[in-house]
C-alpha cells in the first residue's frame, strides 16, 4: 500500500472540495495518507525543463477534432496554440468544451511527473474533456476518468460522458434551436436531480468513488467494479452513476483491496 496520495486540483469546479476527497480516501482506504496540491502542470513544468510556449504547441496537438478522426500530429493553428498558452499562463485554469485524447494528454502529463515521488499515487482534477478512441466502432467516447501515473478525473466529463435518459435527448432535439439557452435551462429542470450538473453541490461525493478508483488502479491495474451497488462501479448512466456515489459503498473483494485487514 502506498503511503502518499497527492490529489491536484486546477481550481476550476468550484462546487469541488478537494480536501474532503482527501479527508473521505483517509477514511476509507487503510494505510494512506492522502493531501491536497495545485494544478498539476504549474507544479511540475518548471522542474521539467520544457517552456510554456513548448507544452502549448504539444497540447494543442492532442486536440480531437472529430469524433470519427483519430487525432495525429498534424500542426495545429496559431490561435489554437495561443489558447493552450494562455491557459497554462493562467494556472491552467480555462474554459471546458476542447476535446483532447485522454490517453495521449495523460502520457504528457506523466512526461512531466517523470520519475519522481514513484511510490505516491498523483490523481489530477481537469475540467478539459478527455476522450479515448475505440477501434469497436471507430470513434471517440468521453471519459470521466483515466487511469494511470497520474490519473486523471475529468469534472466535465463526469457532466458530459456518462449519458443521460433517452428522454432528455428527445426532449432537447424537439426544442430544436431553443435546446440551448433558457430553453435548455427549462428542460434541465424537467429532469432535475436526475444528472449531474456543471457546479453542481454534489460534485465532491461522486468525485470520492472515482478517487477510489484510482487507488484501486495503483494497487491493482484494474480501477473498475462489476458490481452496481460498489463505488468503483464504471456507470455508463447518469442515474447508476449518481445511485451509486450517492447511495452505494464497496463491495466485498473491494473493502478487502481498499481496506486490507478491517
Amino acid at each position: 500500500m502506498p503511503e502518499r496520495m497527492w490529489l491536484y486540483d486546477e481550481g476550476t469546479a468550484p462546487t469541488l472540495d478537494c480536501d474532503e476527497v482527501a479527508r473521505y480516501v483517509a477514511r476509507t482506504v487503510g494505510g494512506i495518507e492522502p493531501g491536497g496540491r495545485g494544478e498539476f502542470i504549474t507544479r511540475w513544468l518548471p522542474g521539467g525543463g520544457e517552456s510554456v510556449e513548448a507544452l502549448a504547441l504539444r497540447i494543442a496537438r492532442l486536440k480531437v477534432r472529430s469524433p470519427t478522426v483519430r487525432a495525429s500530429d498534424a500542426e495545429p493553428l496559431a490561435g489554437e496554440i495561443a489558447f493552450e498558452r494562455r491557459r497554462l499562463e493562467n494556472g491552467n485554469c480555462g474554459p471546458f468544451g476542447v476535446v483532447y485524447d485522454g490517453f495521449r494528454f495523460a502520457a504528457l502529463l506523466a512526461g512531466l511527473l517523470g520519475s519522481r515521488e514513484p511510490g505516491a499515487i498523483h490523481v489530477a482534477f481537469t475540467n478539459r474533456l478527455l476522450a479515448t478512441w475505440q477501434d469497436d466502432d471507430l470513434r471517440y467516447h468521453l471519459r470521466t476518468i483515466i487511469c494511470g501515473a497520474p490519473s486523471l478525473i475529468s469534472t466535465s466529463g463526469l457532466v458530459e460522458a456518462p449519458a443521460k435518459r433517452r428522454e432528455f435527448y428527445v426532449a432537447r432535439q424537439a426544442l430544436g434551436e431553443a435546446g440551448t439557452g433558457a430553453g435548455y435551462e427549462v428542460l434541465k429542470q424537467q429532469f432535475a436531480g436526475r444528472f449531474l450538473d456543471h457546479d453542481d453541490a454534489r460534485l465532491t461525493e461522486v468525485v470520492k468513488g472515482y478517487a477510489l478508483q484510482a487507488v484501486a488502479y495503483h494497487l491493482t491495474g484494474e480501477p473498475f467494479c462489476d458490481d452496481p451497488r460498489c463505488r468503483l462501479y464504471n456507470a455508463h448512466w447518469q442515474e447508476e452513476m449518481l445511485a451509486v456515489q450517492l447511495g452505494g459503498g464497496l463491495c466485498e473483494r473491494h473493502r478487502a483491496v481498499l481496506q486490507p485487514g478491517r
